[in-house]
């Protein structure tokens, strides 16, 4: 999906944050698909610059994983407390949680804790939907960041169905451009001229991800196979596919029956 030019407006404030060396705990809420977790991944890739330091000093929590107060003063505050090779005070560890409203209230108490002892060397950032749910003394210590749903094409859009419907479009494409690669190769009965041709041709099609029901439907929806053989073959496809082991050989033996024998009578399937 192609990068998309929205949130500038936050986008500048955060770098002026990284810029000044001035950089709040954070909450960034907003409705669902808003892009709280693009502008997050920006955010923190901008301060770390690299995917390793991003490991060593970066930890992600998701609340919704039953996160109770044992973790917060166990795991959470283990990783708040570790050693970090300070660089002028450039570098300092961030803890980012998602769904921080579904902590209980004690382990929310016990965050704001957390967030008092370790502010000198950890930043917070929390990303939620509604910043309400959270104790008030937690958003008080918190530069709260709303983020609505983005202008894309003139309208407000949520990037989860931008991105659905991206996804769906795409897949289209690609199934009508793999459906129209199969027919145009098929066409050609050059490629399965002779038995060790048809089966050459039938790995190179299972290396592309074609299975012998891709062949099917194009026998299905085919207008030069007369309808009364093209159920024939269907009806044989059907009692014998489960005979074989190998999809290769399958593929290689549909495009023999239909293809380089179009001639063959399935009348006496038992028999065959």
């Amino acid at each position: 999906m192609k990068e998309l030019d929205i949130h500038t407006e936050i986008k500048h404030k955060l770098k002026a944050f990284i810029e000044e060396k001035k950089i709040p705990h954070i909450i960034f809420y907003g409705p669902s698909g808003c892009g709280k977790r693009y502008i997050l991944r920006y955010f923190i890739t901008n301060i770390y610059k690299t995917v390793d330091n991003i490991k060593r000093y970066v930890m992600y929590i998701n609340c919704a994983h039953s996160k109770g107060i044992r973790f917060i003063r166990d795991e959470l505050k283990f990783f708040a407390k570790t050693n970090i090779h300070l660089q002028q005070g450039n570098i300092f560890k961030s803890i980012v949680l998602f769904n921080a409203d579904k902590l209980t209230t004690d382990a929310q108490s016990a965050l704001r804790r957390c967030i008092e002892q370790f502010s000198r060397t950890t930043r917070f950032f929390i990303v939620i939907e509604n910043q309400n749910k959270l104790l008030k003394p937690i958003l008080s210590r918190f530069c709260n960041i709303f983020i609505r749903l983005p202008i894309i094409d003139g309208k407000e859009t949520s990037l989860h169905l931008y991105k659905k419907k991206f996804i769906q479009q795409k897949y289209k494409t690609l199934k009508t451009k793999r459906h129209g690669w199969l027919i145009n190769q098929l066409d050609k009965k050059a490629n399965y001229s002779t038995m060790d041709k048809c089966m050459c041709f039938s790995s190179k099609l299972y290396e592309r991800a074609y299975s012998a029901l891709d062949i099917i439907k194009i026998i299905y929806n085919s207008s030069k196979i007369e309808n009364k053989r093209k159920y024939a073959i269907l009806i044989y496809f059907d009692k014998v596919r489960k005979e074989f082991r190998n999809e290769i050989l399958l593929i290689s033996f549909m495009i023999n029956v239909v293809f380089m024998r179009p001639e063959l009578c399935l009348e006496n399937i038992k028999e065959m």
